[in-house]
């Protein structure tokens, strides 16, 4: 091109009879500026459309994530109502009532129903010095140390956790290295564990076990990992604050009582782990380690997410082999926005209570029955309202 040209091209005005006019190009005209303006429209009504499409794929991925876990929940029938009733009236805290429709109760005067609304979770925290990655025979698979089973209510918005003790002395279905049934003892819970391969059967005897305790409440899914598993989900996180309340310092040296910190590595480890089995009731303190560092822990995901939606699922992915569990991708897409929209406080964690003994060698915990049918009252069931 030369400069003759060139300036040619770069001209903006042109002179007619001494006066300047404009050089007018496609994009001053009308016809122009109604391209721009389609091509505008277009594009945000692509990306739009685009935005609506996910947002029903996902509403769609989520649903049947949920139709899935009341599928895995309803192998487990109906909760016991009538045996329930039996033992509330038992210790004389029900009333007579001639006509009481069926799948209802009275307790304290008031009449109440299952409330169907809930989603019923355990988790598992399990002692293996191996890991849970492969199938292990009866009587190695690891034990129970930490049980916790989470209670949602999508439609209230809340959540709740109840602690169970790993030495509550519960009837323990048993097994012997071949995989022989061999009967039902009295044990400590977290031994139920132990008698199944160390993955699916040993969370599905817990599952039944701990439905069977509370009086055939379903469980909608279950998950366990093993300790070292913490470090994993506490550094994703970037760390989880606590104020120390036990003196760890025999473990880690940061693990002071009363020392306010972020937990990261293997400090995570030991602060839900450790318990000085040289102490009396040495599970209740871990026990209380335990829920601050979940609370705190559950503060710390809803954080994460607010800056990612996806964040729940990404930490799925990265815990997903270190895992046994019957939650899959889809059910973790719709836990993850029931789960982070509800309200979840101190006030919402909870333990079975009871008494501790030690007959022999182990501690024994002992269930106060009357307490236990309360809580199973306040969290499971709800008041009809005539």
């Amino acid at each position: 091109m030369n400069e003759g040209q060139k300036n040619i091209n770069e001209q903006t005005e042109h002179e007619i009879d001494g006066v300047n006019f404009p050089i007018l190009t496609d994009r001053d005209t009308m016809e122009g500026k109604k391209r721009r303006f389609r091509y505008i429209v277009i594009s945000i009504g692509t990306f739009l459309l685009l935005i609506l499409v996910f947002f029903l794929l996902f509403k769609g991925y989520q649903s049947y994530g949920k139709s899935r876990l009341n599928q895995y929940a309803a192998s487990y029938g109906e909760p016991d109502i009538v045996l329930l009733q039996e033992n509330i009236m038992g210790m004389g805290l029900g009333d007579d009532y001639e006509e009481l429709p069926e799948g209802r109760l009275v307790y304290k005067g008031q009449v109440y129903e299952y409330n169907e609304d809930i989603m019923n979770f355990l988790v598992l925290g399990v002692d293996s010095r191996d890991g849970i990655g492969e199938i292990k025979i009866p009587g190695e698979g690891g034990q129970a140390d930490m049980i916790a089973l989470v209670v949602l209510d999508e439609k209230a918005k809340s959540l709740k956790m109840i602690n169970l003790s790993r030495d509550i002395m519960v009837p323990v279905r048993t097994y012997d290295q071949g995989g022989f049934y061999t009967g039902v003892y009295e044990m400590q819970l977290a031994l139920q564990y132990a008698y199944g391969d160390g993955r699916e059967v040993s969370i599905r005897l817990m599952e039944e076990a701990i439905s069977e305790l509370l009086y055939g409440i379903p469980i909608h899914g279950s998950g366990a990992l093993d300790w070292f598993t913490i470090e994993i989900l506490n550094d994703a996180a970037a760390g989880v604050p606590v104020t120390v309340i036990e003196d760890l310092t025999a473990r880690m040296p940061r693990l002071k009582a009363g020392d306010s910190l972020t937990l990261m590595g293997r400090e995570a480890f030991y602060y839900v782990q450790y318990r000085n089995t040289d102490i009396s009731e040495s599970n209740n303190l871990r026990m209380a380690r335990q829920k601050q560092y979940i609370l705190a822990f559950f503060q710390r995901i809803k954080e994460k997410t607010r800056g990612n939606i996806t964040f729940p699922l990404k930490l799925f992915g990265i815990v997903n082999e270190h895992v046994v569990t019957s939650i899959t991708a889809d059910q973790v897409a719709y836990l993850s926005t029931a789960v982070l929209g509800s309200s979840f406080s101190e006030k919402d964690m909870v333990s079975v209570a009871g008494e501790i003994t030690q007959p022999g060698i182990y501690e024994e915990f002992r269930v106060d029955e009357e307490e236990l049918i309360e809580l199973i009252i306040n969290t499971f069931y709800r008041e009809v309202i005539n």
